[in-house]
């Protein structure tokens, strides 16, 4: 005998609920049918504007940026800039500058891997990203700071 028993989904929860005020089982159906048809509408819309608002933005200011970034001048000195275009960063709280340096640590990592791979010297390919990831953080945290002024 099987003590445990399941719990229930949203949909069957809302079925059981519907049928306490709706005595035809159909229309409880056809009611959590359409709820599920508005649900999917709904999240379909609200990623496209995401997308929109988002991801469309930060491809506009990936391409004409050159020139408005900041960056790491030695591992001392730091040129920082803030964004050329305040959108993303108003939608976000988060500088694109910031994603295009997380977009550039994964780039790099995965360009010399197999290089230090053949060189069989990951110790020094560690350290090596190690650097450039502090680097980053700190041109990263200036470029917050800048930001928030």
């Amino acid at each position: 005998m099987n003590i445990y028993k399941r719990n229930l989904k949203k949909d069957e929860e809302i079925y059981l609920l519907l049928l306490k005020f709706i005595s035809e089982p159909n229309i409880c159906k056809y009611i959590i049918e359409e709820k599920n048809i508005l649900e999917k509408k709904e999240t379909l819309e609200y990623h496209y504007e995401r997308w929109k608002n988002i991801s469309c933005i930060h491809y506009e200011l990936h391409k004409n940026h050159i020139g408005k970034f900041s960056y790491v001048l030695d591992s001392k000195k730091y040129i920082i800039k803030p964004d050329y275009d305040l959108s993303f960063y108003k939608i976000t709280g988060i500088s694109y500058q910031i994603i295009e340096l997380i977009h550039e640590l994964i780039k790099i990592k995965s360009e010399f891997y197999q290089w230090f791979k053949e060189l069989n010297n990951f110790k020094e390919y560690r350290e090596w990203l190690e650097h450039d990831d502090n680097l980053y953080t700190i041109l990263a945290d200036k470029i917050t700071q800048k930001m928030k002024e």
